[in-house]
């Protein structure tokens, strides 16, 4: 199946290249929801999360029309990682206000999902948004690798490539995130 999906991802990097605008379309439609979600759970602003989003396809398009190509089968790998760096840029942005200012805010605005109609919906959406603000409690670090792994799907080998440390130190990462999200629970 991955096979197919890159293969899949490749086809379409060369048919947007070749001047079809649906290809990027179909790109974006494939792996929009696992890039938002990491970026809304890396900033924790739903408006600063949609604009980073569009301005991480906008860096893919200039990147891929001045030349700069995929590696082959990666093309998830590379948009999460410039979503990552986005992410970065994002931070030391608000950082840097912070300091001039002397003022904090984040907005933690949950995601704004058409209603349920069933209450066993409503209640898993419940679930689902306590746990994620346990995950925005958690040290950045472990934030992070819990949602590259958890939202956007990869694999730890990925998460050490694009936070430039071990696959050990992931996997470290990960372990310190879940027991502090099991302390959290217990509380």
């Amino acid at each position: 199946m991955k096979n197919q999906t890159q293969t899949a991802d490749e086809q379409l990097i060369q048919y947007f290249l070749n001047g079809d605008p649906n290809a990027m379309a179909t790109l974006v439609a494939l792996y929009k929801d696992r890039i938002y979600t990491s970026i809304y759970l890396l900033v924790r602003d739903k408006y600063q999360a949609e604009e980073i989003f569009q301005a991480v396809f906008i860096r893919i398009i200039d990147s891929m029309m001045a030349g700069k190509t995929v590696e082959e089968g990666k093309f998830l790998q590379w948009a999460m990682g410039i979503a990552h760096h986005m992410c970065l840029e994002h931070s030391r942005k608000i950082t840097q206000s912070t300091v001039n200012e002397n003022i904090v805010s984040y907005n933690t605005e949950a995601f704004n999902v058409a209603s349920p109609v069933v209450a066993h919906s409503i209640s898993t959406y419940e679930s689902h948004d306590k746990i994620r603000n346990m995950i925005e409690m958690l040290p950045e670090q472990q934030r992070e690798v819990i949602t590259l792994n958890h939202y956007a799907g990869l694999t730890f080998k990925e998460i050490a490539d694009l936070m430039k440390c071990s696959i050990t130190s992931a996997l470290e990462t990960m372990r310190f995130g879940l027991l502090n999200l099991r302390k959290q629970m217990a509380e």
